[in-house]
């Protein structure tokens, strides 16, 4: 199963074609898609920093209607403190310790353009776009 990352769904939003046609192969496969809240708060961030920002927002929630959404349990919360420990001496950022302790807390590959980042993290599978 697939999570996707933040810079994924930006790209989507923007209007790549080859996130579309990568997202509509997801579909066509009825393979779900998920995501982990982290990546639904990073979107509302650059949403709400939007000049047009009731346009980000709509863009963003019709994405966000599409996907599973993956929350921060105690067994995530768990993974992210080894993860935190484990990257100190190069860290990768609370939000992605976040999002990829959510990701493995629920067997999930992440789907980043940001691999070399999380590569960082033993044990998380990772695939890029």
């Amino acid at each position: 199963m697939v999570c996707i990352d933040t810079d994924f769904m930006i790209a989507y939003i923007r209007g790549q074609q080859a996130v579309k046609i990568q997202l509509d192969e997801f579909i066509k496969r009825e393979e779900p898609i998920h995501t982990t809240m982290i990546n639904v708060a990073e979107l509302y961030w650059g949403a709400f920093g939007a000049d047009y920002v009731h346009e980000e927002i709509a863009k963003v929630e019709e994405l966000l209607d599409s996907l599973f959404i993956l929350n921060l349990d105690r067994n995530s919360a768990k993974i992210a403190g080894d993860i935190y420990n484990k990257t100190k001496s190069s860290p990768i950022g609370e939000s992605d310790i976040l999002i990829a302790s959510i990701a493995m807390a629920n067997g999930q590959t992440l789907l980043t353009r940001n691999v070399r980042h999380f590569e960082r993290v033993h044990g998380l599978k990772i695939a890029s776009w």
